[in-house]
């Protein structure tokens, strides 16, 4: 057979159709439940590809293939890995292996590995992967005060270009990890920012109605290590960035960022 001079066309639609649909569902999932944990994100992000995992013949005759792999979270349990006074931080939380084959052979291959954050609202109203509650397991929802649960029915979630990606932090041990794995390796590991499908957005608890997602227009974007950390170099240690000022960090590139269908 004749060699291919490119990646076939129908193989950049496939995966750019995959992340589409993929795009658009974390995005349903977050402005829904707009408190919801970041790991349950990542989650969403891998339901939504598994199903297109399989060996899939194209029309031009190529195999395609991806491997999906989800490790975030795991620092939940670092006391248990290297005990007291030690954390260990995972410099990715999503792997995405993608395969193009022709006929037996293959010719094209690509690894993605994502740190993924999520916006917050105003309101900084998010559910974060708690120790002390994970290892209570049920306990924890089973014997919630009546005034706590009482509470969490009436709230808004406003998203607006101010708010902050909570979880990453200036100068932090996971910035430095992810520097030191760049520096080794190439560009390694990326950013995957969550965000709603658009932006000013006001939530209001309780949901009348569920929110349906088409075509977002920010949804999820990857933005390139070095970028983000430019903007984190310039906030003192422990803030976090806002979408504006990444925004403003991936300058020249799409907002903010490249779609996770690119």
């Amino acid at each position: 057979m004749e060699p291919w001079p490119h990646i076939p066309d129908d193989v950049v639609a496939w995966f750019r159709g995959v992340f589409v649909e993929a795009n658009r569902r974390v995005c349903e999932r977050l402005v829904n439940v707009p408190n919801i944990r970041e790991t349950s994100l990542d989650d969403g992000l891998i339901e939504a590809l598994i199903p297109e995992t399989a060996p899939t013949l194209l029309p031009s005759g190529a195999i395609v293939r991806m491997d999906t792999h989800n490790i975030g979270g795991l620092t939940r349990f670092w006391p248990f890995w290297d005990g007291p006074g030690r954390r260990r931080w995972e410099t990715a939380d999503i792997a995405i292996l993608v395969h193009v084959y022709r006929g037996g052979t293959l010719v094209a291959k690509k690894v993605g590995l994502l740190q993924s954050k999520r916006l917050y609202p105003e309101n900084n109203d998010v559910e974060e992967d708690d120790e002390i509650g994970f290892l209570h397991g049920m306990n924890l929802f089973i014997r919630r005060q009546g005034s706590q649960a009482v509470g969490a029915l009436h709230r808004t979630f406003d998203f607006n270009e101010g708010c902050v990606y909570g979880a990453i932090h200036a100068d932090s041990d996971q910035v430095r990890a992810i520097d030191q794995l760049n520096s080794n390796f190439g560009k390694a590991v990326y950013y995957l920012f969550y965000n709603p499908h658009v932006l000013p957005l006001s939530v209001n608890y309780p949901i009348r109605h569920r929110i349906r997602v088409d075509k977002p227009e920010i949804g999820c974007r990857v933005v390139e290590a070095e970028d983000a950390h430019r903007v984190l170099s310039a906030l003192d240690k422990g803030q976090s960035p806002t979408f504006s000022a990444i925004t403003s960090g991936a300058a020249g590139r799409l907002r903010p960022g490249l779609p996770i269908s690119y």
